[in-house]
């Protein structure tokens, strides 16, 4: 039986909820490098995968959908003139600024800014046809 990687972090306790969850749901999980990144976590290079057989990989697929872990591709921006899904976030002088400030801040003094603000009335821009939106 061959299985599918579906999901990785550096951190075991970031996949321990979704294991649980799709083992109440009847299917086989395993966590791959688990030890590893218990006994040498604060190297970032080793990931924790979490892995289920690729038989079940549909059906896992619409549960992390449901559960907000996978991105459903109707969520995904597309242009509303041409379809194309190859869409550039565009700031304007004063949105870079607050980014840039908003990161130095961050960076120096580690607090959480909330950068949604900061990207609320951003505008997008479809690569294909350059419509703005």
């Amino acid at each position: 039986m061959k299985f599918i990687t579906v999901k990785e972090s550096h951190y075991l306790a970031d996949l321990s909820v979704l294991k649980s969850r799709l083992e109440s749901e009847g299917f086989e999980c395993r966590l791959k490098n688990e030890l590893t990144t218990q006994v040498i976590n604060y190297i970032p290079s080793f990931m924790v995968e979490l892995q289920v057989p690729e038989s079940d990989l549909e059906r896992v697929r619409e549960i992390l959908v449901e559960t907000g872990e996978l991105s459903d591709s109707k969520n995904k921006f597309v242009c509303p003139e041409c379809g194309s899904e190859k869409i550039k976030l565009k700031l304007s002088k004063m949105k870079r600024l607050q980014v840039f400030f908003s990161v130095v801040a961050v960076a120096l003094f580690m607090s959480n800014l909330p950068m949604d603000k900061v990207f609320k009335n951003a505008r997008h821009k479809c690569l294909e046809c350059g419509n703005e939106f």
